[in-house]
């Protein structure tokens, strides 16, 4: 008698694959046109927010990137690399063909002053906050124990 031992996340790797592959033949048979949607990071840096974007295998020509003072929106393609002749595709987790994503900022930024760089497939933006963001000022006034507490908002320079 032979023992064997269950392996839970071998099982569940497996059947992710299967889903994979029932997924990707119901989306469309030519996996170059299946939709995905980059990973990105947004923090604020103060006087402005960074957005990264990550983008392996995207060319900086096939990216359109616009920003409005309170949104952005990256879209592009990524082609899928032509085999020699004799090569059989197996597998893979990469997908290829449009994108798109967009997101709402967390301030208004200027978008007129946006500075980019793009490195090694990872898009950084450099998103100034507008004026009205980076001089905000909250100043909080306590009354007597019955009132609520008012609160003010003043622009210093």
């Amino acid at each position: 008698m032979m023992i064997r031992y269950w392996n839970p996340i071998e099982e569940a790797d497996a059947i992710r694959h299967q889903l994979d592959r029932l997924f990707e033949g119901i989306v469309d048979a030519d996996t170059s046109t299946v939709n995905w949607s980059p990973a990105i990071e947004v923090w604020d840096q103060g006087n402005a927010l960074i957005l990264k974007a990550f983008l392996p295998g995207v060319k900086a020509d096939d990216l359109d990137i616009q920003v409005t003072r309170k949104s952005i929106s990256l879209s592009g393609q990524r082609h899928a690399e032509e085999l020699p002749d004799g090569t059989k595709h197996l597998y893979s987790d990469i997908r290829y063909g449009q994108f798109q994503r967009a997101t709402k900022l967390p301030v208004e930024v200027q978008n007129t002053k946006v500075e980019a760089s793009f490195d090694q497939g990872i898009l950084t933006l450099t998103l100034p906050k507008a004026e009205a963001e980076q001089n905000k000022v909250v100043k909080v006034n306590l009354a007597g124990e019955t009132e609520s507490p008012a609160i003010d908002t003043a622009d210093n320079a």
